[in-house]
């Protein structure tokens, strides 16, 4: 197990560090702002999400990914929105901050947002490093306590009619800045050098009505995601019963199969939360129990009620 450990680490601390996928979630569908600025403000009103994942549950070390993201319309046509979510894989760590804007245009029957997110990006090393021989001997290894941060920009498209369908294509860290801390004086030895690539998404998805009374609805739904190195493709399908639960899959190509579950909330209405487990296909599984992840999502209206005015005509006194 050790040395199975050591092995990913090192594919994920070294080489791989020039080619890293964001962090996933496969409640992708409830988590559209933080891949697409022009997401911010879609719903109408405010919404606020809260994520948490616990990736391959059974390896010392495992993915922890923690997100929250707020965004609100606000003067009818502009959307902001604000995304931090902490990722933590092995001794590294990882915190996003950003903030999002983004301007709605009515375009058919749907409304179009263009977006721009901007932010930091920092990441950092611990001291839990497990590994048979001592980690400090090999110099492509971050020393306990780096750390880096830099500046980081992303634009997004996103074209909604609600209740029936969306798309949206965006590109995340367009700077493609480098994180470098040395640690060890100028030799270099420990010091923390990331690549950090661009990455490209899609998504898409559709809310078919099967007997036009909302009674049951599909929801079928994709997102693709690429850093250029590697590619990878999420398919979605939910069916929600009576606007009130809903259940269904995932399929994350050449990696998990998942399962998903959800409820609005009547007795708080705009309140939903959702659950969904991973089942791993892919060679990790004779060592993964699996990924599980918990959603929380509240929005509510933010537009003020109407004035009431009391007309009394000359004629009626």
């Amino acid at each position: 197990m050790k040395k199975l450990i050591l092995s990913i680490s090192l594919i994920i601390v070294g080489a791989g560090l020039h080619a890293q996928q964001d962090a996933q979630f496969t409640q992708n569908m409830f988590n559209k702002l933080s891949v697409n600025p022009g997401y911010a403000g879609s719903n109408g009103g405010i919404c606020f999400t809260l994520l948490s994942r616990t990736q391959w549950t059974g390896f010392d070390g495992h993915p922890q990914t923690h997100l929250f993201s707020t965004d609100a319309l606000i003067f009818s046509k502009h959307g902001v929105g604000l995304t931090v979510f902490q990722d933590k894989l092995g001794i590294e760590s990882s915190l996003v901050a950003k903030l999002a804007y983004s301007y709605h245009l009515t375009l058919g029957p749907g409304s179009l947002g263009i977006g721009i997110d901007a932010g930091m990006l920092s990441k950092s090393f611990g001291s839990d490093f497990i590994a048979v021989d001592d980690p400090t001997l090999d110099p492509s290894i971050p020393n306990a306590g780096t750390s880096a941060s830099t500046f980081d920009l992303g634009i997004g498209l996103y074209y909604n009619i609600p209740n029936k369908m969306y798309v949206g294509i965006s590109t995340l860290h367009l700077t493609a800045s480098e994180l470098k801390d040395v640690a060890n004086g100028s030799s270099g030895e420990g010091a923390l050098n990331f690549a950090q690539s661009r990455h490209y998404y899609i998504m898409a998805g559709y809310d078919w009505d099967i007997r036009q009374d909302k009674k049951w609805v599909v929801k079928p739904s994709i997102l693709a995601k690429t850093d250029a190195a590697s590619t990878q493709l999420d398919i979605n399908a939910l069916l929600m019963y009576n606007n009130l639960v809903w259940g269904g899959v995932s399929y994350r190509i050449e990696d998990a199969i998942a399962v998903l579950a959800g409820v609005n909330i009547p007795q708080l209405p705009g309140l939903k939360v959702g659950v969904s487990y991973d089942i791993t296909t892919s060679t990790l599984s004779d060592y993964s129990n699996g990924s599980l992840e918990f959603m929380i999502k509240y929005c509510t209206n933010i537009t003020k009620p109407p004035k009431r005015e009391v007309y009394h005509s000359v004629r009626f006194l």
